[in-house]
């Protein structure tokens, strides 16, 4: 939901071009064409921020595509700008499933201006709000805003395939009233302005299959036939060496493990993109686990960015799914990470909450490492309670439980906690945890101990 400074960079990629001498032809290859760089150069919308950022690596520009982005480039703003990307998403998987009229009360809260960019999204979710709801009036006023909105106002969000999507919608309210020849013009319109390279390119196959289907009801079959074999070419390509189509929990897997690398190199701007995509990808096909763990991501992301408020409302938004998640461990981990988040807020009393409940998700679920995470963060917990006493039976118990199952990284971790505050208490036994702490580490550096373990978020998908 970046916007660009369109002219700015088509100015910056004719100031280059001309400085290395070279002729909009000579840039021509199997990305770009003439016609597409003529766009780029006079800074007409249409054209992905994939193919900007290829003319700039072709140039050999020093400069990155997010040199260009308008919002990023005002600080104040740039805070502003991720929270309400964060937001709305929130409200379409509200609106999409769980409760629509929530979704519509966190996009008014946002009170967007009309000659703020985001309007255009919040006008489109109203749009999704009244279809759920099937106001077909309201919903037909807000698609046709959001079509105007870029139309008219804010010709840079073509990108965002955010007209096509609203043409699509429109096209299934007239269906819904028995008007099969507006429905296809709708789609017709759709198709028209539809970007391959833009967002939500899923949509691209939902107006294709509602086309053949308005045109079967229209009895054009050989329309409906043609269009049902272009949808086929595109989901399945006669290049045998290019799959579109693969495993939809393998695909969302690979965005969440995708993300928390990023996050863990601290290239947050990215992990942000391939969380949104993956949840994106999970809302639409109503994959609960793996969107509750995007969400969940997402909120580790913000909570490294000391974002607090914001990784809250995202560790809660997955947790409006909980009815809905079938696995206990997962219920743990996302328990354990608000837990933690109000740690470190230093809320002492939620934090402990949020452990006894990842305590006994982890618990029903039978899994040892989730259970004696949980159990570290309440002993901490406790003993900043001054609880000394339960502190020091909890994480006991967790050491038993480490040692047992060889999750040697955790030991580690509970010697050191045990021997830093007994010493505090002047208690003589804090010697042996922290001998023994000291013995394990060495023991670690040396390659004796191979069984340092760490768990990332998600399980690996199943066939």
């Amino acid at each position: 939901m970046n916007i660009i400074d369109r002219a700015a960079f088509g100015e910056h990629i004719r100031r280059i071009r001309k400085r290395q001498k070279l002729q909009q032809k000579d840039l021509v290859d199997d990305v770009l064409t003439q016609p597409l760089l003529s766009l780029i150069e006079t800074g007409k919308p249409g054209v992905s921020e994939d193919k900007m950022r290829y003319v700039l690596k072709k140039l050999n520009s020093s400069r990155d595509l997010s040199d260009f982005y308008i919002i990023e480039n005002d600080e104040e703003n740039k805070d502003t700008g991720e929270e309400i990307i964060i937001k709305l998403n929130i409200a379409e998987n509200l609106i999409d499933l769980l409760d629509p009229d929530e979704g519509l009360e966190m996009i008014r809260k946002l009170d967007l201006s009309d000659d703020n960019p985001f309007i255009v999204y919040s006008n489109y979710l109203k749009g999704k709000v009244f279809m759920h709801k099937k106001n077909w009036k309201k919903a037909h006023k807000y698609f046709h805003d959001t079509i105007y909105n870029i139309q008219h106002q804010f010709e840079d969000l073509a990108y965002s395939n955010l007209q096509a999507a609203a043409y699509h919608e429109l096209g299934i309210i007239a269906y819904l009233q028995n008007n099969y020849r507006e429905a296809l013009a709708c789609s017709q319109r759709a198709s028209m302005c539809f970007l391959p390279d833009g967002e939500r390119e899923y949509y691209q196959e939902m107006i294709l299959i509602s086309k053949a289907i308005y045109l079967q009801n229209l009895n054009d079959i050989d329309g409906a036939q043609s269009t049902l074999d272009e949808m086929e070419n595109i989901i399945f390509p006669k290049e045998r060496n290019h799959r579109k189509c693969f495993s939809k929990e393998a695909a969302l897997n690979m965005y969440d493990v995708r993300s928390s690398l990023f996050m863990k190199s601290k290239m947050y701007k990215q992990a942000i993109q391939y969380a949104l995509k993956g949840i994106e990808l999970a809302r639409i096909d109503k994959m609960y686990n793996r969107l509750c763990e995007l969400w969940t991501t997402l909120g580790k992301i913000h909570v490294q960015k000391n974002k607090l408020d914001l990784a809250q409302l995202c560790f809660e938004t997955a947790l409006k799914f909980e009815k809905l998640i079938d696995s206990q461990s997962l219920l743990s981990y996302i328990y354990n990470q608000l837990g933690l988040l109000y740690s470190k807020s230093r809320e002492n009393k939620k934090a402990i909450d949020n452990s006894l409940r990842a305590a006994k998700f982890a618990k029903k679920a039978n899994n040892a490492f989730r259970y004696c995470e949980a159990l570290i963060m309440l002993g901490q917990l406790y003993f900043r309670e001054h609880q000394n006493d339960e502190a020091i039976q909890i994480l006991n118990e967790a050491r038993e439980l480490s040692k047992q199952h060889s999750f040697q990284d955790l030991k580690n971790r509970i010697n050191l906690i045990l021997g830093k505050q007994l010493v505090k208490l002047g208690d003589p036994n804090a010697n042996k945890f922290i001998r023994e702490f000291f013995d394990d580490y060495v023991d670690t550096l040396e390659g004796g101990e191979e069984k340092m373990i760490r768990r990332s978020i998600g399980e690996p998908p199943s066939g």
